[in-house]
């Protein structure tokens, strides 16, 4: 049988390598092994995403799970990441949760991802014991399980978190791209249940997602940049498929890039909901939303990447908003996880609020702090390769990285590489797969682009 192994907090495969039935029972069976070991019983709550098979595959391992003697409890539709932590947070007899889904790939994917009693992400030592625990002779067990509604308790918990008479008054219209994700339908009636009026696309059911990627990056977004622009409406925004991350358009079809999207955010929470604290990034967060922090005397905590840094960070308190860097906002003060939908939210109270367009407001951000141009990419490569250079990173001399002279150079987490007009480049090697990604930020985007380039024909050449 397939070796089981996790990425992060979860395990991924492509439907024609590896994706079936059978391990997808194999890997809720040993998560229900290990909750069954550690709490003796208890409720385990089961969500899908809109992808092929998803509904089927989720129902197999709910029995699979009922097997062990635990509660399951199956979503009774697709459901987005952010209703299933907040069903398995709301359930004090809750042990855990499992999420068939796989995040922002494309349609050829699926997984399973495995959350702790109190939604957060599992660490590599809780992954490790589960993984320990896949059989490789699966027996034919199978237990019983309920379904549940879980995005209705969701949706309305959702809507008590704003200023519901503010946002009416406001009278906004936007278009909505779900990205034939989990968001699709249920972002669109919160959002008119607010009074903003919505024009969905890409809500349909798509087996191969129209060939597009449910992930608020370009070009997957090119359509609803294009439709917002063509249409007199406020705003756009796009959710990806597990409904984590967010990205928004003005009025006018422009992408307002994920830092600055998440610096208004900050500046809302701050200025109009009273909020105080201090902000956790990784350390590969953008120049912007950094001096954004520091122009409002919020102190800034770096972590290294991954899901489960934010969250040790967030038990420590006094945490207003963390980010993955790529849309994924987390307000813990809302939700301790990443929402898109709590994004959207206050996006739409921000308009409501500031009576200015997204656009205006992204060019006062500009002329109050600097304007930057932020991106990332992604190097496939050889498992052995890859291997190859996590341990030459740690020894590399930057200086030939590219024609600008390096001011600081640090080796934690990978090699960041910082320029004295503020541009960097951050090179990191994934822990979990054979993958390299490359963050960087120039002054502007010929900078960024240019520095992103140079920086993956470094990668290339090592």
């Amino acid at each position: 049988m397939r070796y089981i192994r996790f990425n992060n907090d979860g395990w991924y495969a492509r439907y024609d390598d590896g994706l079936n039935k059978t391990n997808v029972v194999r890997v809720a069976d040993a998560a229900a092994a290990r909750w069954a070991d550690v709490f003796g019983g208890g409720t385990v709550h089961i969500g899908y995403d809109t992808r092929r098979h998803a509904p089927e595959l989720a129902a197999a391992a709910a029995a699979a799970v009922g097997a062990w003697g635990l509660d399951a409890r199956l979503s009774d539709g697709p459901c987005p990441m952010p209703a299933l932590n907040f069903a398995t947070r709301s359930d004090p007899s809750a042990v855990g949760a499992l999420m068939l889904t796989a995040d922002h790939r494309n349609a050829d994917y699926l997984g399973i991802r495995v959350r702790n009693n109190d939604s957060s992400a599992i660490g590599r030592d809780e992954a490790g014991a589960i993984e320990d625990l896949v059989s490789q002779e699966l027996g034919e067990a199978q237990g019983p399980f309920t379904l549940e509604e879980s995005v209705g308790p969701f949706l309305a918990h959702m809507a008590s978190l704003v200023d519901v008479r503010r946002i009416r008054n406001a009278r906004l219209d936007c278009i909505l791209d779900p990205m034939y994700g989990t968001a699709r339908g249920h972002a669109a009636t919160l959002l008119r249940s607010l009074g903003v009026g919505v024009v969905e696309i890409h809500g349909d059911t798509v087996d191969d997602f129209c060939g597009t990627h449910p992930e608020v990056v370009e070009p997957w977004l090119d359509d609803l940049e294009y439709m917002t622009g063509q249409t007199q409406v406020d705003f756009g925004i796009a959710i990806d498929g597990p409904s984590n991350r967010a990205a928004a358009v003005d009025g006018e079809g422009n992408l307002v890039a994920a830092p600055k999207l998440h610096a208004l955010v900050l500046m809302h929470l701050i200025k109009n909901r009273g909020l105080s604290g201090r902000i956790v990034l990784p350390r590969f967060s953008s120049v912007v939303i950094r001096r954004v922090a520091e122009s409002l005397g919020c102190d800034v905590t770096l972590v290294p990447p991954g899901p489960t840094w934010p969250f040790e960070e967030i038990r420590q308190g006094g945490v207003i908003t963390t980010s993955d860097g790529l849309g994924g906002i987390c307000v813990p003060s809302l939700d301790p996880e990443r929402n898109a939908f709590v994004t959207m939210l206050l996006l739409v109270e921000l308009l409501a609020y500031e009576g200015v367009s997204l656009r205006e407001m992204a060019a006062n951000l500009d002329r109050a702090v600097g304007s930057m141009e932020y991106g990332h990419r992604e190097i496939r490569m050889d498992p052995g390769r890859c291997a190859v250079l996590r341990n030459l990173l740690p020894g590399t001399n930057p200086e030939g990285l590219c024609a600008k002279k390096p001011v600081s150079v640090s080796h934690a987490d990978g090699l960041r590489v910082q320029f004295d007009d503020d541009s960097w480049l951050f090179i990191r090697p994934s822990m979990s797969e054979p993958l390299v990604r490359i963050y960087g930020e120039g002054v502007d985007r010929a900078d960024r682009d240019e520095l992103l380039d140079m920086a993956k024909s470094y990668v290339t050449s090592l």
